[in-house]
């Protein structure tokens, strides 16, 4: 501001003299003291700015997010030491019979605890060579046989080995025909002799020869149980049930089931249980034996099947045993309740076998090998056996194994839900499927506990949920002017983390609020700057413009 020039009167009647310099009053330069400190600091602000928008300014590149690692493999579980099954073996009960030849001169005899093998002479196996390798397979038919069919008082039984074709078709000529006829191997229940061929025999698998030798054990132990009096179609369907089951074998079955049942030629229940199959019938005499077999064990179970032996030995017919059995239901209507199942049957239900839930080794195998659902439907079919058969020692050990299955199958699940969980950038989700997974895999042995998958996955969620506390923080602080510095911080922290994780999404929110931080900070510097532009221009204006100086009246 410029004062205007007055004169004042001088004391001493001296003319005063004017001089051109203006008077600054004192307000003017604390002003202008003011406006260069400003200056400074807006340059200051502006040099500090840029080179921090240098920075910030920089785009955060998302990096590879590390690969999950694999679900669980079975493989890669070692085994437990699961305790191996142990079948009961029955006492020895009847003697054995004397087989045809006498026991002097032309057979060598070797025994096991429930048989005793005859071995003819000439035969190149000797007796106890032939006992030792078969006669541990008999035993344990011997053993399941005995239990699925209450038999109290199992009787020992003999097989005999002949050398020769002549001799093997002359003691088995007059037998019914059978399933392993053309194995070379023929039982012979009502005299509980089992006659084989050994030439015949030996060019078979060693499954088809464990399965010969569960048939034919397995229809002496019905012959014993039902007193000499079930039916051979019966007879021969369950022999067949009980063998280790062969997956193209059981599906031809199903195929020539089909095939009578679309056709319209099914044989009738009291054709399957004639003494002698019909003329060129055998077929599907056997595979309809076990399809009724396999129809009255899955609806009614083993408990009325037990039944229907224990009747058989009293009544005269065995359609009144089985009415007897079967809560008063005739033959003829549990014949039309198979006849209508048959569909479903063919259909798939042909793959199930009760028996072949007797042994828990396959569902303890799984275990070991972390197949904990493979294990439970095993598992299942077990509980349901040994229920029906009133096994409680077995149930209880089923139970067991199945609770182990149970929590090893919501672990994985919780595994495989938490790395959803990740690849979904869900992290709360994450966070708590896997600590649910470590708690269940506390239950388990220590050897099926995946530790670096766990880690893994906690060290990812964690590292997510940090991230989203961060971005959290720099929304929060973004609109703040104090709070800049703290806001950048937490956004270029959560950005590189999201970048990490692969988490698009939540990255470009944490751009977002850098890009909002940076757009403002221009704006500061753009307004400082052209606050400092006019107080220049004001300045050089009043130096400019200043007017004389005070007058000097001295």
């Amino acid at each position: 501001m410029i004062w205007p020039v007055r004169t004042v009167p001088a004391r001493s009647g001296r003319v005063a003299s004017h001089r051109h310099d203006p008077v600054v009053a004192p307000g003017s330069r604390t002003l202008l003291c003011l406006a260069v400190a400003l200056s400074l600091v807006m340059a200051w602000v502006a040099v500090g700015s840029v080179n921090v928008m240098g920075q910030a300014t920089a785009t955060v590149e998302p990096v590879p997010a590390p690969p999950f690692p694999a679900p669980l493999s079975a493989d890669a579980l070692p085994p437990p030491p699961f305790p191996a099954p142990v079948l009961p073996v029955a006492p020895l009960g009847e003697a054995v019979p004397v087989p045809p030849g006498g026991t002097g001169g032309a057979f060598v005899a070797a025994a096991t605890e429930h048989v005793t093998f005859f071995v003819q002479a000439g035969v190149a196996i000797p007796a106890a060579e032939l006992a030792a390798a078969y006669g541990p397979l008999v035993e344990r038919a011997h053993a399941e046989g005995t239990m699925l069919f209450a038999v109290e008082t199992p009787a020992s039984f003999a097989i005999y080995a002949y050398a020769d074709a002549v001799t093997y078709g002359a003691m088995t000529r007059d037998l019914p025909a059978g399933a392993t006829d053309e194995l070379g191997i023929i039982a012979e229940p009502g005299a509980r002799r089992v006659h084989l061929h050994l030439a015949r025999l030996a060019n078979r698998s060693s499954l088809e020869i464990e399965n010969a030798l569960r048939h034919v054990t397995t229809r002496v132990v019905l012959d014993v149980a039902s007193g000499g009096n079930l039916p051979r179609g019966f007879a021969e369907g369950m022999a067949l049930y009980v063998e280790h089951p062969i997956t193209p074998r059981l599906a031809r079955i199903a195929a020539l089931v089909t095939t009578a049942n679309q056709g319209g030629s099914l044989l009738s229940w009291s054709d399957l249980n004639r003494r002698r199959p019909l003329t060129n019938e055998q077929d599907l005499s056997q595979a309809e034996s076990y399809a009724a077999v396999a129809f009255l064990l899955d609806r009614y179970g083993f408990r009325s099947f037990r039944a229907f032996l224990d009747q058989a030995r009293t009544q005269p017919d065995w359609r009144m045993a089985m009415r007897a059995a079967y809560y008063n239901r005739g033959a003829s209507e549990i014949e039309a309740q198979w006849r209508d199942n048959l569909p479903r049957w063919t259909g798939g239900d042909w793959r199930a076998n009760l028996v072949a839930a007797l042994d828990l080794e396959q569902p303890r195998q799984a275990l070991l090998s972390g197949d904990y659902a493979g294990a439970r439907a095993a598992l299942e079919q077990s509980y349901r056996l040994y229920t029906d058969l009133g096994d409680g020692t077995r149930v209880q050990e089923t139970e067991e194994l199945l609770a182990l299955s149970e929590t090893g199958i919501q672990a994985e699940t919780a595994m495989t839900q938490a790395q959803q969980a990740l690849e979904l950038h869900t992290y709360d989700r994450a966070g708590a499927l896997v600590t649910q997974a470590r708690s269940q895999y506390a239950l388990l042995p220590p050897e099926h506990q995946p530790g670096g998958l766990l880690e893994t996955y906690e060290r990812t969620a964690a590292s997510g949920l940090a991230a989203i506390a961060a971005l959290e923080e720099a929304e929060l602080r973004v609109h703040r002017w104090s709070d800049y510095r703290q806001a950048r911080s937490a956004a270029l922290d959560a950005g590189s983390r999201f970048a990490a994780l692969g988490d698009d999404e939540l990255r470009d929110r944490a751009d977002t609020v850098l890009t909002t931080l940076e757009a403002r900070q221009r704006r500061l510097v753009l307004l400082l700057g052209a606050l400092a532009a006019v107080t220049a221009a004001w300045l050089a204006l009043w130096l400019w413009t200043r007017g004389p100086a005070p007058l000097d009246w001295g």
